[in-house]
C-alpha cells in the first residue's frame, strides 16, 4: 500500500510538472511576430472598409433618429455595455467618423501600433453596440482579432512602419559614424529579420485557440441538422435567392458532387481543431479552411467579408519565416543583390540607409565602394562608373547602374516594390534616368573632388587665356559646394 501510494504521488508531481512545462512552452515560448503583423494589416483594412461604408449613409447607421434608435439600441445593451458613438452628437458625427478612419488607417500601416490596435478595437465594438441591426459574423470576428491584437501589443513588431522607422534611425546615426580607414556601416543593429517575442507568441496562441474552437463547434452544430447528414445542405444555399449570385441549378444533374462538397466542408469543420496543430497535416487544414471560404464568398458574395477576415485569422498557423520568403525569398540565397554607393555622399548614405531599413531579410547588401575595390565585387565594374552612379550586382552577376540600379533594388525590398513597378513603367522610368542622373552628378560629398575618379567636375571651358582664369575660379566655387556643410 505504501509503494502505491509513493508511486501514485510521484505520478502526479511528475504529471503536474509536464503539465506546467508545456503550458510555459505553448504560451511563453518566443515566436515570429511576422503572421501577426499580417493579420494586423487585414484588420486595419477591412475594418476600414466596413467603416467607409457605414459612412455612405452615417446619419442612417450611427444617427439619433437612424435606422436603430439610440435609446433602444442603448437598452439593448448587455450589461456592462458600453459604446463612444452614445456620446457623438449628431453634428460631431462626420468629424468622430474620419477620426476613426484615420486609426484605421494608422493600424494597417503599423505607425503608433500599440495605441491604435486599442482604439481600433474600441471603434469596432463601439460601432457593433451602437447598431445592432448590422451586426454579422464578420463583426464578430473582427471584433475578436483586434482584441487580440490589442491586449498582446505586439502587431507592431513586424510589417509595420513602427519597425522601419526604428530601424531607419539606427541606420542614419550608423552612417553618421566616420570610421577611420574602414567603410561606412549603413545599416541598422537590428537584424532584418524581426526577433522572436513572448508578447507575438501569446497573440497569436490565443488567436489559434479561438480559431479552432470557432472551426470545432461549428461542425458540431450542423451535425444536429439533417440535410448535412443527407448531403444536401449546400444545395439549399446554392438556390437560395436571397444569397446565391450565380445560377447553380446545373449542379442538381450532379448529386454525388454535392454530397462530396458537404461532407468534405464538414468534415473538414470537425477534423480542424485537432488536425492543425500536426506540422504534418496543418497545411491541408489551412488550405482547406482557404478553399472553404473561398467558396462561400463565391456562392454568397454578401460573406466575402467574412471569409477574408478568417483566411486573416488562419495566417496564425502560417510560419513567419514561410511568409517573409514569399516576400523576399529563400533565406539561402540572401543577399540577392549587392548595391555599391558612394560611402563619402551624405545623400547616399541616407538613402542606403533608407532601403537597409526597409530589407526584412537580408536582401540587399551595402558595399561602400570607396574602401573597396569594386573589380573585386565584379570584374566588369571600374571605379569611375560606379561614383558617376550607383551600382547594383545580382547574384546571377548582372549588373544594373544608375535609375535601373534603384528600380532593381526596389523590386526586390516589399514597401518599395510597389514604387519600383511604377518607377519601371516607360515614360516614368525615362524620366527618371534623366532626374536621377541630375542629381547624381551633383550631389555633395564629405572632401571635394579633386581626381580623376570622383568624376564629379564641372564642365571644361574652351582653352584660352581669358577662360583659365575663369576654370579655375568655377573648379573652387564646385569644391567648396562639395565641401562638409556646417
Amino acid at each position: 500500500m505504501r509503494r502505491f501510494l509513493i508511486d501514485a504521488v510521484d505520478y502526479l508531481r511528475g504529471l503536474a510538472s509536464g503539465f506546467a512545462r508545456g503550458w510555459s512552452r505553448f504560451f511563453f515560448l518566443p515566436a515570429d511576430p511576422t503572421p501577426l503583423g499580417l493579420i494586423r494589416v487585414a484588420v486595419g483594412l477591412l475594418g476600414f472598409w466596413s467603416l467607409f461604408v457605414i459612412g455612405l449613409d452615417l446619419h442612417a447607421y450611427l444617427g439619433s433618429q437612424g435606422w436603430s434608435d439610440a435609446t433602444n439600441a442603448y437598452e439593448a445593451m448587455p450589461p456592462f455595455g458600453w459604446s463612444l458613438w452614445f456620446f457623438v452628437p449628431d453634428p460631431m458625427l462626420r468629424a468622430a467618423w474620419l477620426a476613426s478612419l484615420g486609426v484605421f488607417a494608422l493600424m494597417t500601416l503599423g505607425l503608433f501600433s500599440r495605441t491604435t490596435s486599442v482604439l481600433a478595437w474600441v471603434v469596432i465594438v463601439s460601432t457593433v453596440r451602437r447598431i445592432p441591426i448590422a451586426l454579422f459574423g464578420f463583426d464578430q470576428i473582427l471584433s475578436t482579432l483586434a482584441l487580440y491584437l490589442a491586449a498582446s501589443g505586439a502587431s507592431g513588431q513586424a510589417v509595420s512602419l513602427d519597425r522601419f522607422l526604428k530601424r531607419y534611425r539606427e541606420a542614419r546615426l550608423n552612417a553618421a559614424i566616420v570610421r577611420p580607414k574602414g567603410a561606412r556601416v549603413v545599416s541598422p543593429d537590428a537584424p532584418g529579420r524581426p526577433g522572436a517575442t513572448v508578447s507575438a507568441n501569446l497573440g497569436l496562441r490565443l488567436i489559434q485557440l479561438h480559431l479552432a474552437f470557432i472551426y470545432g463547434m461549428a461542425g458540431l452544430a450542423k451535425l444536429q441538422g439533417p440535410s448535412w447528414w443527407t448531403g444536401m445542405a449546400l444545395w439549399g444555399t446554392m438556390t437560395a435567392g436571397e444569397f446565391a449570385w450565380l445560377d447553380f441549378t446545373r449542379l442538381a444533374a450532379w448529386p454525388m458532387v454535392l454530397n462530396v462538397l458537404t461532407h468534405g466542408s464538414l468534415a473538414l469543420e470537425i477534423a480542424y481543431p485537432i488536425l492543425v496543430w500536426f506540422g504534418a497535416t496543418r497545411p491541408l487544414m489551412i488550405a482547406g479552411a482557404v478553399l472553404l471560404h473561398l467558396g462561400i464568398a463565391l456562392v454568397s458574395p454578401g460573406l466575402a467579408e467574412f471569409g477574408l477576415a478568417m483566411i486573416a485569422a488562419n495566417l496564425a498557423f502560417v510560419s513567419g519565416r514561410w511568409l517573409r520568403g514569399l516576400a523576399t525569398g529563400r533565406e539561402d540565397e540572401q543577399p540577392a543583390v549587392r548595391v555599391l554607393f558612394d560611402g563619402a555622399c551624405p545623400r547616399c548614405r541616407a538613402s542606403m540607409a533608407l532601403l537597409t531599413a526597409a530589407d526584412p531579410d537580408h536582401v540587399v547588401e551595402p558595399i561602400d565602394l570607396t574602401a573597396v575595390d569594386v573589380k573585386a565585387v565584379h570584374p566588369s565594374l571600374t571605379p569611375e562608373a560606379c561614383m558617376r552612379a550607383m551600382h547594383v550586382v545580382e547574384r546571377s552577376g548582372k549588373v544594373k547602374a544608375g535609375y535601373d540600379a534603384v528600380v532593381r533594388v526596389g523590386s526586390w525590398l516589399p514597401l518599395f516594390r510597389p514604387l519600383a513597378i511604377v518607377g519601371a513603367l516607360p515614360g516614368v522610368a525615362n524620366v527618371g534616368r534623366i532626374v536621377y542622373d541630375r542629381v547624381a552628378s551633383s550631389r555633395p560629398r564629405d572632401a571635394a573632388c579633386t581626381d580623376d575618379v570622383c568624376g564629379l567636375h564641372p564642365p571644361v571651358s574652351p582653352a584660352g587665356p581669358s577662360s583659365q582664369g575663369r576654370d579655375s575660379s568655377a573648379t573652387e566655387g564646385r569644391a567648396r559646394d562639395l565641401s562638409p556643410r556646417r
